[in-house]
């Protein structure tokens, strides 16, 4: 079974989380849960997937200071 790896766009060196079975998008959210029920919410977007390499490619989101 291959299961999906993410990575954050700017440092896609290290995967931030592996073995995903799910990802949800709730606005400038990316929630993913792994097939043994782990979980990590990102504050980004989704790029792309690439289900031939099994690849999820995240742009990591920050909200600027408006001070």
């Amino acid at each position: 079974m291959c299961l999906a790896k993410a990575f954050i766009n700017n440092s896609n060196k290290q995967p931030i989380l592996e073995n995903i079975a799910r990802v949800r998008v709730e606005g400038d959210l990316v929630e993913l849960e792994t097939l043994f029920g782990e979980g990590k919410v990102i504050p980004g977007r989704v790029v792309e997937i690439d289900f031939s390499t099994s690849r999820i490619l995240l742009d990591d989101y920050h909200k600027a200071d408006k001070s």
